[in-house]
């Protein structure tokens, strides 16, 4: 690491500093809080971002208030449409700065110790890899960025704050030689639902992969699965709940949802609103690990006055819609209501285990997923979508 140049056109220094101690107060180690003092966010922000509500935060028309928001603790979307020219109107979210809170929770999970190799898929803005070069020391780090405007802005930040960390350009799915061999530790910033190959080829032995995952595009949120080298596969829990970005070769579900005009193959009325686990973040995440390959989405039917809930098979046309006055109506060869039935009696009857308790094993040669329940020899599905 060389020296560092500091912005001084205003002192950031004291909500870099509150920053930590609120990180740190959250139960986040001192070691990693710390860094949040030493490497300086603002540094790695455009001049234009959003906040994660659309609030839009300009550097020239309000100084304070966008350096004030560069230190609190949330995401900060610095760039929609992977950047292509469009209107001026916001589009969809490809490239932000995470929230520091979530940036040290999988810096701490990934257990970072002296003499470390690790890479970063995914290098957005620069300023992860610049904890990880601040802990390491930057030629223990090697980030790789597939968007070539957002890595040539994040080696300039890099530079401009005093780290040169390995930086390149490519597709961080399919790492060729280039990226190096024999990284202790793996972090992405972005989610994946298939873990890469060519990671478990990098990665060395008793090595470690932290990364968002989700079982299929389209799904609530997402996990931490945190994933350690057995040998011949890689198995962990998950570390709760987060949301990331896709992987650019992962994004967009299988196919698109049926619509209103659907053949309807058979229809039910049940007690309550059928909707209601799918309008619970936690519950709505908790299915997706006990029911395999689905996606989902709100739609209204025309006059209604609530959305219903759409429920789409990832491996065959099957579909589910759900209505606020009860109705549950299915079409395809699937009955994908009662796998969420059984799904959710089965959770129960293991006394609603929360997500931690839940799993992820990846057969090292193949990719092959299992989802287990409290350990591996507890499987519940595996990527062929066949429930256990």
């Amino acid at each position: 690491m060389s020296g560092k140049t500091e912005d001084m056109t205003r002192d950031h220094r004291p909500l870099a500093r509150a920053l930590a101690a609120d990180l740190q107060a959250e139960g986040v180690p001192g070691r990693i809080a710390d860094l949040f003092t030493s490497v300086p966010r603002h540094l790695f922000l455009p001049d234009v971002y959003w906040t994660i509500d659309g609030t839009r935060y300009d550097r020239g028309a309000d100084p304070d208030g966008w350096l004030r928001t560069a230190y609190s603790d949330q995401a900060l979307t610095t760039q929609y449409d992977d950047g292509a020219e469009g209107t001026g109107t916001m589009g969809i979210p490809t490239s932000s700065s995470s929230a520091p809170a979530i940036m040290a929770r999988m810096l701490a999970a990934a257990e970072l110790g002296s003499g470390h190799r690790v890479l970063e898929v995914g290098t957005g803005t620069g300023y992860n890899a610049a904890l990880l070069s601040e802990l390491l020391g930057e030629g223990r780090v090697v980030t790789i960025e597939i968007d070539h405007r957002v890595a040539v802005k994040a080696r300039t930040a890099l530079a401009v704050a005093g780290y040169r960390p390995g930086l390149l350009t490519g597709d961080g799915e399919n790492l060729s030689s280039s990226s190096g061999a024999g990284h202790d530790r793996i972090i992405a910033t972005c989610t994946v639902a298939e873990i890469p190959l060519s990671w478990m080829e990098v990665l060395r032995p008793l090595g470690r992969i932290v990364t968002p995952w989700a079982p299929s595009p389209g799904l609530p949120g997402g996990l931490l699965a945190v994933l350690d080298d057995e040998g011949e596969r890689l198995s962990g829990r998950f570390e709760g709940a987060l949301a990331f970005m896709w992987a650019r070769g992962q994004r967009g579900p299988a196919r698109a949802p049926s619509g209103p005009g659907a053949v309807v193959g058979a229809v039910e009325q049940v007690d309550g609103d059928p909707r209601k686990s799918w309008f619970d973040g936690e519950m709505s995440v908790l299915l997706s690990l006990l029911v395999p390959d689905w996606f989902f989405g709100l739609r209204m039917e025309p006059g209604a006055v609530e959305p219903y809930v759409w429920v789409a098979s990832t491996r065959c046309a099957s579909w589910l819609h759900l209505h606020a006055d009860g109705r549950v109506e299915e079409g395809g060869s699937r009955r994908m209501f009662a796998e969420f039935t059984a799904g959710l009696a089965r959770w129960r009857d293991e006394g609603s285990p929360g997500i931690g308790a839940f799993g992820l094993s990846v057969d090292r040669a193949t990719g092959d997923r299992t989802v287990w329940l409290r350990a591996p020899e507890y499987p519940l599905w595996t990527s062929d979508g066949n429930p256990i």
